[in-house]
């Protein structure tokens, strides 16, 4: 029998009690030891019925569960004593409940602790004693004694011995010696490289040498060193020789090679990954009991997540990952730099795809339904950042996001009252709902000449802002719906009409997101809930800013909306008192001004003239005077103070301050002009970048004075003179610079200029308040490099010129205003850092002034080929590149303005040739929006109406500016109905692409209508038609291409179905002739897509078909009109086409009468090659069977030629 192991006993000791063992059991392997520990498998999972039948079995527990509980109940009172009077019994209860779930859960892997198999408890008291004696404190409070009556079981024994027993242990360890094997020297390599120069001196030095230096090295020790190292060598021999199986002190030996491996059974049989390999050949694993058996599950934990998986396939997709920042990050991390050493185990704490970094979107939506709240705050965090940088355009075309899922989970996270997630969740709807590019640019923007508007961001196509002229039936707007509706089939029609009735009340919430974001969040009660945020909860953190976000991006939506927010009293209350104070406090947010609040009310008040009187009866203005009186520099002052100077700008242009209240500001106006004037230097334009943006702020809120007639003589005078010592100080400097390079270096120029030229035109003292500016200081700077620069930068920064992808409507339920645009190379800003036309817009205006007061040192600045080569060469990339969908972006209106001024410019057409100039002129008007209706005005008696450019006769030349005028004259009057700062972000163009075809337009309407029993008025038939046709004729003759060939074959068969059949007017006819012949000439080899969907038009089915009637009705057997109903009949294109047309439609191949020289492709494209499809070779037969086509006609030898040809079918006889 052998005995245990006793307090003090080393580990000698127990390898010599396992050696004492193992020799027992080598003379009878019969023995075994009275214990051995037994791995448990994790238990499969079974039914409550199962467990509860095999408890019954082994007879410990009854079926009913009440019995149960009372059995398992007392288990804890046996196992610990009784706890002394200094603790409660409660506490007593808390940990045994504590020990049993803990016990439960490891035992059957149940977490919620309802099962417990007691025939496992024998197997726990083991585990927990082995946890007892491996910590540094004791389970229980210290006793020095226990009072009990019971006798104390041998767990009992070994909580309350465990600290003596450490104490002990530990004083035993202190007094024994260091094992005398220990070395200084740990690093075996640095060892043996030490030994090897030891080595190598000795080999250099005889017998004599060594001894002689061995006498100075005893001679230089002390002798008691000496005699005590001497002593201790002695005594190594009688001490007890060392076990074998003894501990050492492993040192750090270098990796063993694969032969060591190779020779060791047990590491050979483990593969490279295991992390076992590491510890055995770190150990000396002979020296470790029972260590011959290595257990890979136990050391699974330990393994590292492999670096390398499978190759994805080109365009194969995979289930996007992100990091706690919203970074998507790659299917593998292989090609990362493996000397970064990054510690990213928390990217890999997730069940699926265990060796794929990041985590998916589902297990976002876990972890912010959790109950633990740093798990919500991380999830939150993520989807924030997710948002953000899909807002800047990196995620398009890579990743595709359910954004209405995602909101209804934000939604719901901001009803948590909790400070620490309100302020990441609302932070993450402030980034879906508010683009910050978007806000940014037009932020910088804002301070240009004419930029004051704000756009709105309704989804199109809502209906709400309905015009009158939509249901003009000459509008364009009209025209367009009604060709889309163009189609035989009334399925189509109703389906159409469904979808337009259907209201949104009926839809559900996510139908309602799918359709309308922002209406979705209204639905929720979201200003509702940002009022009890701000007035209740008063989170004094980012939450604040995050709100006044998404108050921003609801008051963009529409007049509508904003005027809904608005009319919430009480959350504008809440806003104001706090967020807008005379002054500043101490905290962060509350009791601070604002500049977010600031931002909303100035788009508030851009939305209507209602909304701004509404908003500015309380105490703004008065709020307004006091940030422009403070004079403090802090950053945040400096912005509030911006801020302030934009909604005075917006309040002068609604006529809203008045001179009266104007004069209170005066004071602080001329003051912050002569502090600039004063401290501004040209460190790149007027010092940093937000100073440049308060002196632009400023200029411009000084001319809206001025426009609005606010400012009287007395404030021109007080104001005009430190105005021109800051525009002379800012321009002087900017002509001393090799390059402008800043866009707010260019605000802050054209903010000059367009002053200058304004106070020049319409002040009291006109130009000679600005003669030294106008005469010397403009034009050194345009003859400036700097100048020079910027025109050379304008074809490189054009909006219009540019070719990447629009993504307005990258998420149509929630558009944005277009700051971003992709690239093949990613995203880019819409506008460039050096964009120059700002700049070169108001100094083409400030010309203008100058020439008429009679300066023209400017003009002859401008003039020179270094300025105007550049413009000319810009002019002539738009006339063959302009990209008419960037054309509509909101922030492409200053270009449009720019190029404008200069077609509008005498002597321009110098530089670019007749066709150059049409083409220019053609592809601007065709991008020209409602706020740009009097510039299409402008252009049209410039060029269009011009016989220099258009030679109609008197007549037809009246009949085209009559018709264009009427597109253009609605929309003047719209753009002036609304007294509104607002327009839509989208500029939709007035005129098509096709408006020359207008007209013909007009006769298919009519046409419809006859068709529908409705009356026609129109001008005369042959007078339009002659008039467009002639027209087209002469852009066309000048290389312009104005339509497709498919869209000009539609029109060319509109100009047949006139109510009056004037085609056959011998003058009409021979045009129609001509523009025919010259039609087929030019399309020969071109094979036309009938089934191509055509923007704004009809499908040409549905027209073809409607033109075959009319062939039947009013054709007279015209050869014009015939050719064109034969021109889908070819053998190159599908047979429907032709099956239709000898099944329903074989009456009308009876007035088919064309010559062949009027076919297009002629006659063989009809014969060749022969007709294999049987149905319509029956046909072929059927007709010319029952003489329902003349012979000799072309229709008749197409279908003799096919039948006879034909091996489709069988024939009894040959025609």
């Amino acid at each position: 029998m052998f005995k245990k192991l006793k307090p003090g006993e080393s580990e000698d000791d127990v390898l010599r009690m396992a050696a004492e063992f193992n020799a027992e059991k080598a003379k009878d392997p019969n023995f075994q030891p009275a214990a051995a520990f037994v791995r448990m498998d994790k238990a499969p999972k079974k039914s409550m019925f199962a467990q509860r039948r095999e408890q019954a079995k082994l007879g410990r527990v009854t079926s009913s569960t009440a019995k149960t509980e009372d059995e398992i109940q007392p288990v804890p009172k046996e196992i610990i004593p009784e706890i002394p009077t200094g603790v409660s019994k409660e506490r007593g209860t808390h940990v045994s409940q504590v020990l049993l779930d803990e016990i439960q859960e490891n035992i059957l892997g149940d977490v919620k602790g309802s099962k417990m198999d007691p025939s496992s408890l024998g197997n726990v008291l083991g585990e927990l004693v082995e946890r007892t004696e491996g910590t540094r404190r004791s389970a229980l409070p210290d006793s020095k004694k226990v009072d009990s009556g019971k006798p104390l079981s041998i767990f009992a024994k070994k909580l309350l011995g465990a600290k003596s027993v450490n104490e002990e242990k530990s004083k035993k360890e202190s007094d024994s010696p260091r094992n005398d094997t220990s070395s200084i020297i740990k690093d075996a390599k640095l060892g043996k490289e030490l030994h090897q120069e030891n080595l190598n001196v000795l080999k250099q030095m005889n017998e004599q040498d060594i001894l002689a230096e061995k006498e100075r090295l005893l001679a230089s020790l002390d002798p008691s060193l000496i005699a005590l190292l001497s002593k201790k060598r002695q005594a190594t021999p009688n001490s007890k020789p060392p076990n074998p199986n003894s501990p050492k002190i492993i040192e750090a030996p270098p990796m063993p090679t694969q032969s060591t491996r190779a020779q060791d059974p047990q590491m050979s049989s483990l593969t490279d990954g295991n992390p076992a390999i590491e510890l055995l050949q770190e150990s000396d694993k002979g020296n470790w009991v029972n260590f011959n058996l290595v257990e890979e599950h136990k050391l699974a934990w330990m393994r590292d997540i492999p670096a390398k998986i499978s190759e994805l396939k080109p365009g194969e997709q995979f289930n996007a990952r992100f990091d706690w920042k919203g970074v998507l990050l790659p299917h593998t991390l292989k090609d990362q730099d493996a000397s970064k050493q990054i510690d990213e185990r928390e990217l890999y704490l997730h069940g699926e795809e265990a060796d794929r970094p990041g985590y998916a979107l589902q297990e976002l939506f876990r972890l912010a339904r959790s109950t633990v709240l740093q798990q919500r705050l991380s999830a939150f965090g993520a989807i924030a950042g997710i948002f953000s940088i899909y807002n800047q355009g990196f995620y398009d075309q890579v990743l595709s996001l359910p954004i209405s899922k995602i909101f209804f989970l934000l939604r719901f996270g901001l009803d948590d009252n909790a400070p620490a997630q309100l302020e990441v969740v609302s932070r993450a709807l402030s980034n879906l709902f508010y683009n910050e590019t978007d806000e940014v640019l037009l932020d910088h923007v804002q301070d240009n000449a004419y930029c004051h508007w704000q756009p709105t961001l309704e989804v199109l196509g809502n209906g709400s802002d309905g015009k009158g002229e939509d249901t003009d039936t000459n509008s364009i707007a009209f025209l367009q719906r009604y060709m889309k509706l163009l189609t035989t089939s009334k399925s189509v029609r109703a389906e159409v009409d469904e979808d337009e009735s259907e209201s949104r009340t009926s839809m559900d919430d996510f139908q309602l997101a799918e359709t309308d974001l922002i209406d979705c969040l209204l639905r929720t009660n979201i200003l509702q809930r940002i009022r009890f945020i701000l007035d209740s909860v008063k989170p004094d953190n980012s939450t604040v800013e995050s709100c006044l976000k998404l108050l921003i991006r609801i008051a963009r939506t529409s007049t509508k909306v904003a005027r809904q927010l608005a009319n919430e009293s009480h959350l504008i209350d809440t806003l104001f008192k706090p967020f807008l104070p005379s002054s500043s406090g101490r905290n962060q947010f509350y009791g601070q001004p604002q500049v977010l609040l600031l931002k909303l009310i100035r788009v508030l008040i851009c939305q209507h003239l209602d909304i701004a009187k509404g908003i500015s009866k309380g105490v703004l203005i008065g709020r307004l005077q006091q940030y422009l009186f403070l004079e403090d520099n802090k950053v945040q002052m400096v912005r509030v103070q911006i801020e302030a100077l934009r909604i005075l700008r917006c309040l002068l242009l609604l006529g809203i301050v008045d001179r009266d209240i104007f004069r209170q500001f005066l004071p602080a106006l001329r003051q912050l002009l002569d502090w600039h004037g004063n401290h501004c230097a040209f460190d790149g334009v007027g010092g940093s970048g937000l100073v440049r943006q308060h002196a632009a702020a400023l200029l411009v809120a000084l001319v809206a004075s001025g426009e609005s007639g606010a400012c009287d003589v007395e404030g021109q005078k007080l104001l005009v003179e430190p105005l021109n010592n800051c525009c002379c100080g800012w321009m002087h400097a900017a002509s001393r610079v090799a390059k402008i390079k800043d866009f707010s270096q260019m605000t802050l120029l054209s903010s000059a200029l367009y002053a200058v030229g304004w106070f020049s035109r319409n002040s009291l003292l006109g130009t000679t308040s600005f003669l030294p500016f106008l005469r010397s200081i403009l034009p050194k700077f345009v003859q400036s490099s700097g100048f020079i620069a910027c025109v050379h930068d304008l074809v490189k920064g054009s909006i219009m010129l540019r070719r990447p992808i629009d993504r307005r409507h990258v998420h149509a339920a929630l558009p944005n205003v277009g700051a971003v645009l992709m690239h093949d190379y990613g995203p880019q800003l819409v506008v460039s850092e050096t964009y120059p036309v700002h700049l070169l817009s108001n100094l083409w205006a400030l010309l203008a002034v100058s020439l008429e007061s009679g300066e023209k040192p400017l003009f002859a600045a401008l003039i020179q080929p270094a300025v105007l080569e550049p413009l000319a060469e810009y002019l002539r990339q738009l006339s063959t590149q302009l990209n008419r969908v960037l054309a509509t972006n909101f922030f492409a209106r200053s270009e449009l303005r720019l190029i404008h001024q200069l077609l509008t410019t005498d002597g321009i057409e110098i530089y670019l040739e007749r066709q150059q100039m049409l083409q220019l002129v053609y592809n601007y008007l065709c991008c020209l929006s409602t706020a740009h209706a009097t510039q299409i005005k402008s252009i049209f008696e410039r060029f269009i109406f011009n016989g220099d450019f258009v030679k109609l006769d008197e007549s037809s030349l009246k009949l085209l500016q009559q018709s264009c005028l009427e597109m253009v004259y609605p929309h003047i009057i719209a753009d002036n109905s609304e007294p509104s700062l607002s327009l839509s972000y989208t500029q939709a163009p007035i005129l098509p692409a096709d408006w020359p075809f207008f007209q013909l337009r007009v006769i298919l309407s009519n046409y419809l209508q006859n068709v529908q029993q409705r009356p026609a008025a129109i001008h005369s038939e042959n007078h339009v038609v002659r008039m467009t046709l002639t027209f087209v004729r002469q852009l066309e003759r000048e290389g312009l291409q104005i339509v497709s060939p498919l869209e000009k074959l539609m029109y060319l068969m509109i100009a047949f179905m006139g109510p009056d059949s004037q085609f056959l007017a011998p003058d009409l006819h021979e045009l129609l002739r001509d523009c025919l012949m010259d039609f087929y000439r030019e399309n020969a080899g071109h094979e036309f897509d009938f089934d191509a969907e055509l923007v704004d038009k009809a499908r040409f089915e549905p027209l073809y078909y409607l033109f075959v009637e009319h062939f039947e009705a009013a054709s007279y057997g015209d050869e014009l009109f015939s050719s064109l109903v034969l021109v889908p009949l070819a053998q190159k294109y599908d047979n429907k086409w032709r099956r239709r047309l000898w099944s329903e439609h074989v009456q009308a191949v009876r007035f088919i009468n064309c010559d062949e020289a009027m076919l297009m492709g002629g006659l063989s494209a009809y014969l060749e090659p022969v007709e294999e499809e049987p149905s319509l070779v029956k046909l072929y037969g059927d007709a010319l069977a029952q003489k329902m086509v003349r012979p000799g006609s072309i229709a008749y030898r197409i279908a003799q030629h096919h039948f006879n040809h034909s091996s489709s079918v069988h024939k009894a006889t040959l025609f």
